[in-house]
């Protein structure tokens, strides 16, 4: 059998440590149970991720790659500014349902354990996002689509707090309230409060 890379190795274990996030929280992502889910030693893990932070800054890596590439599609296809917006919070609605909003929960953990080192990690990630967000809404802006007296740093973190709203309900629901539901909802709220002229939504 051939033996697995490094980095395959880190992502079987990143994998394991998302399923266990969904299925017990974050307080059952141990080195043991790990092993045990995997299959492979203790020390093993060791050679990868020196402690349970490093394995969650991990997810958090992971999670922002594979959400920024699912984002560029819609980026990627659509010419109109807004149009890129729309597609933007449903394919996020949409990952995060795949996701069962780990995001969330590593957020949850970090405060409640006062864990500055991870807090960072994430707002670091929020903020890339937002920045995203922000350069498409200067597009529109310029473009005539929005009202003049916005300001376009407020508007980024609603959008992605209004995306929020609906990940921490799908979460506190024990994952039964789809996000992906409150899209139509949570797009008329936002584009009705920054559009000059409402579209047709």
């Amino acid at each position: 059998m051939k033996r697995k890379t490094s980095q395959e190795r880190k992502k079987e274990i990143i994998d394991a440590a998302r399923e266990l996030i969904i299925r017990e929280g974050v307080q059952g992502v141990t080195i043991k149970n790990i092993s045990k889910k995997n299959r492979i030693s203790e020390p093993a893990i060791y050679r990868h991720f020196k402690n349970k932070r490093a394995i969650l800054l991990g997810l958090i890596e992971s999670f922002e790659s594979n959400l920024m590439m699912a984002i560029d599609e819609p980026i990627r296809y659509h010419k109109n500014p807004l149009d890129r917006l729309r597609e933007i919070m449903k394919t996020h609605l949409i990952f995060t349902e795949k996701k069962r909003g780990v995001l969330f929960a590593i957020t949850a953990e970090s405060i409640h354990f006062n864990d500055d080192f991870l807090r960072r990690k994430i707002l670091e990630v929020i903020e890339r996002y937002k920045i995203r967000i922000k350069d498409i809404l200067q597009e529109a802006k310029r473009e005539g689509f929005l009202r003049e007296e916005i300001n376009l740093d407020a508007v980024s973190l609603a959008f992605f707090g209004l995306i929020q709203t609906a990940i921490i309900q799908f979460a506190l629901t024990n994952y039964t309230v789809p996000p992906i539901t409150k899209f139509q909802t949570l797009w008329n709220v936002f584009i009705r409060g920054i559009e000059k002229k409402n579209r047709d939504i």
